[in-house]
């Protein structure tokens, strides 16, 4: 963000009031065995439901904080392009055209795309969207990033989560999102240690997702819950939760075998919320990044090392 805009760009969650279709019947209910979006959700945290106010209070604690002065939009809580074209860019455009705003993400589902939308998506990535007409003055380029939730590549695993769809539409959302939104910034969202992947998956995983060339990649650790389907399924003793050394171990595979150009967004999940049961670590996450750095360090190794296009 700061190459982007010349200094940081803080990311404010949103709550726009989406679902998902493995929770409201269309393909499955219940949603994801792992997720609890009311821990991501400021609408259902805090009460505040509006697309401004959300912002306007995010903003707050980012300016006492860092100072800041530059804001994405992110919308994070469940299936953000889970509706018809007209009302996301109603959203999409009040979200835009706050003030601060340079941008946005817009976290979904590769089952959840198509065309019309990706080309709503691009015509804010472009530029050419109204909303941007108002900010010309202020904003040179927009980011705008689309994330999909890849997680595995593992339909197995999938299922078992209840994901609801295959790695086949992951591939799929790729290529359209390449052929429909190409300014747009595309990210995806891989898990480590969800249960039953063995190391090897893991990786296969990884590596699929650098043959899809990414913009930017999340990198999580599998955890816990609290009030989730995986919180009872772990209590029955079904599954372990992942210990430090083997996530430390899995990231910094993932940094060795992802190209050199795509950006790491994350490379842990919460590890400090009071609703997580497992695993309890005992670190922060600056504290995990620095286990990680530091097992590069011991391999002798950085990001793209492994990378199939290495030397190329």
């Amino acid at each position: 963000m700061k190459q982007w805009f010349g200094e940081p760009a803080y990311k404010l969650t949103l709550d726009a009031g989406f679902t998902c279709p493995n929770i409201d019947g269309s393909k499955a209910t219940g949603g994801c065995t792992f997720c609890d979006n009311v821990s991501f959700s400021p609408a259902l945290r805090t009460g505040v439901t509006r697309i401004a106010d959300q912002l306007e209070q995010g903003k707050g604690f980012y300016r006492e904080r860092f100072g800041a002065s530059k804001f994405l939009a992110y919308f994070q809580t469940f299936t953000n392009t889970y509706d018809k074209v007209e009302r996301l860019k109603e959203l999409y455009d009040e979200a835009l055209g706050a003030p601060d705003i340079v941008g946005m993400s817009i976290g979904t589902r590769p089952d959840c795309i198509d065309e019309a939308k990706l080309r709503l998506i691009q015509s804010y990535a472009d530029g050419s969207a109204e909303v941007w007409a108002t900010k010309r003055d202020e904003i040179e380029r927009p980011f705008v990033c689309v994330e999909y939730g890849m997680q595995t590549m593992h339909d197995a695993t999938a299922d078992y989560v209840n994901r609801a769809h295959g790695h086949n539409e992951t591939v799929r959302a790729v290529e359209l999102t390449r052929e429909f939104a190409p300014d747009a910034h595309l990210c995806l969202h891989l898990m480590s240690c969800m249960p039953f992947e063995t190391d090897e998956m893991i990786l296969e995983t990884i590596k699929e997702c650098a043959r899809l060339r990414p913009d930017s990649i999340k990198f999580h650790h599998m955890y816990v819950y609290e009030n989730t389907v995986m919180a009872g399924q772990y209590a029955n003793g079904d599954f372990e939760a992942p210990t430090l050394e083997r996530h430390v171990k899995l990231a910094a595979d993932c940094l060795e075998h992802m190209p050199p150009d795509v950006w790491i967004q994350r490379l842990v999940g919460e590890v400090s919320d009071s609703g997580v049961i497992a695993p309890r670590w005992g670190l922060s996450k600056m504290q995990i990044y620095q286990a990680i750095s530091d097992e590069l360090k011991r391999r002798g190794t950085y990001q793209g090392v492994k990378w199939q296009g290495h030397g190329a």
